[in-house]
């Protein structure tokens, strides 16, 4: 599986797992997480003095890439790659987990990367690691090494510590200007004022008015005058992406690392309906019989509370056509992969659950519930070795599954004083602050789905880039047809 020299026609990256746990104790040695072929192991603590110890591991995963290339006939520079975002959890004594506090420098990255540490105000929550130089292949790390400030968090020393870490597949979406809206048919599109066969162009982060203005950005519907104001991430800066949908072993990770005591309201319960498999262990905890597959029946407390439990944020529904379109000039109606061809998943060839079932027929490109198969499926099912973007269902970076499968959740950009007020904010990892004291707010309508879903039997007008007929409020409760991607502003 190759990484897009030029992202409209070459191969993309394929998914063959999805993130689970790498959980080790100090006493009983690492048990290895996988996602899409990421490996993580051989996890321990070494005391590095001062109040501070070294979280030392391996990771190494597969088909990763740091390219560069033009666009525009050579006027538009394009550097983008993957990359994993690393963040780990700890408890004393058994007790409950807490987000470890990474230290501001001596971190050790191996195996050609670099580890790009994310702060919020002094927190430091996790990092990027990712390919230094230009290059694609696989990438093998030995020994790296993540610091700890102990100090910082009050933890007196390193023993009697359980340390979990984990590591969700991120693509970095570089700085850019884009547009959004494609000028076509697609509901309540965005375009810029008074012609709805305009796109409106975003070219900076700097604020701009909503209205019937000439030159203002406007939409057919759900969107209320007045402006967008700086601080409302519209994906003209940097951020990264997850590279698939949440599924079910990241949530099962999130379940399991909860105080058992507030678990309650984030456990769908809906083991056995539309391919949902998450159940209460038999021993206790939860589990998957489908880790790899793209998890449904979130809501919004859920994804927040997913979203920041992880350190994550929630995407901007500006941000998500930037991950879909990229710097190019939109295509009329166009899907996620960048034009209006679409062959839609009839089965799978190998094992449904296994986590290497592959798409039958091998051409399609996205998933809708125009088949016995109901539900959703495997996270970047539709990525071969020798698949191109539109062949793979991907967007313009690399991002699969942005056109079907399940919906995106995204902060919409409907109200001035409500949705727009959102700044981009990042998660704390803290499962006991509430997200929506920082975020949005509780009202399901700052909240919306983009790219449609598995629920869109035969209107796919739904999967469009520019389709907004779900920008608000479907996720005021939990549907199957709900999924969640977080994103994070680069550092």
């Amino acid at each position: 599986m190759k990484p897009p020299p030029s992202p409209a026609d070459s191969a993309t990256p394929s998914c063959a797992r999805a993130p689970l746990l790498a959980t080790i104790t100090l006493l009983a040695g690492a048990v290895p997480g996988l996602a899409n072929n990421l490996s993580i192991g051989d996890v321990r603590l070494i005391d590095a003095g001062g109040g501070m110890a070294d979280i030392e591991f391996t990771m190494a995963w597969e088909n990763s890439w740091h390219e560069s290339w033009t666009e525009a006939g050579g006027t538009i520079q394009v550097t983008n790659w993957d990359a994993v975002w690393v963040f780990a959890k700890f408890r004393q004594n058994g007790g409950l987990w807490q987000h470890v506090q990474l230290a501001a420098a001596g971190h050790g990255p191996t195996g050609g990367t670099v580890i790009e540490v994310a702060e919020d105000g002094g927190a430091r929550l996790g990092a990027f690691v990712h390919r230094a130089a230009t290059g694609r292949g696989d990438v093998s790390c030995p020994a790296m090494r993540l610091r700890w400030d102990l100090a910082a968090q009050g933890v007196p020393s390193a023993d009697d510590l359980d340390i979990t870490l984990l590591g969700v597949e991120m693509v970095y979406i570089p700085e850019g200007s884009f547009d959004l809206g494609s000028g076509g048919t697609e509901a309540a599109a965005f375009h810029t004022a008074p012609d709805p066969a305009v796109p409106y162009r975003i070219a900076s982060e700097a604020a701009f008015d909503v209205g019937g203005d000439p030159g203002d950005l406007a939409a057919t519907s759900e969107l209320h005058a007045g402006a967008v104001p700086a601080g409302y991430p519209k994906g003209f800066a940097a951020f990264y992406c997850m590279k698939y949908e949440v599924t079910e072993g990241q949530y099962v990770d999130f379940l399991n690392l909860l105080d058992p005591g507030i678990v309650a309201p984030y456990f769908p319960g809906q083991a056995g309906n539309w391919r949902h498999t998450i159940s209460a262990a038999a021993g206790g905890g939860f589990e998957s019989a489908a880790p790899d597959r793209a998890c449904g029946y979130f809501s919004m407390v859920r994804a927040l509370g997913y979203l920041d439990w992880a350190g994550l944020r929630p995407m901007t529904e500006m941000e998500f056509e930037k991950a879909c379109r990229g710097p190019r000039a939109p295509w009329v109606n166009e899907f996620a992969w960048g034009d209006t061809t679409l062959v839609g998943l009839e089965g799978f060839v190998g094992v449904d659950g296994s986590g290497t079932e592959t798409a039958d027929p091998p051409a399609a490109n996205a998933h809708s519930n125009t088949s016995p198969i109901g539900g959703p499926v495997r996270a970047g099912i539709f990525a071969t070795d020798s698949s191109t973007r539109a062949t793979a269902g991907a967007g313009y970076y690399g991002v699969m599954e942005l056109s079907g499968n399940l919906l995106e959740f995204v902060v919409n950009a409907r109200d001035e004083t409500g949705s727009r007020g959102f700044d981009g904010t990042h998660g704390d990892g803290d499962e006991y602050t509430d997200p929506l004291a920082v975020w949005p707010g509780s009202s399901y309508w700052h909240y919306g789905g983009r790219g449609g879903s598995v629920a869109d039997r035969t209107n796919f007008d739904r999967f469009r880039t520019s389709d907004r007929a779900y920008a608000v409020s479907p996720y005021s409760s939990s549907a199957y047809y709900n999924g969640a991607r977080g994103v994070r502003s680069a550092p």
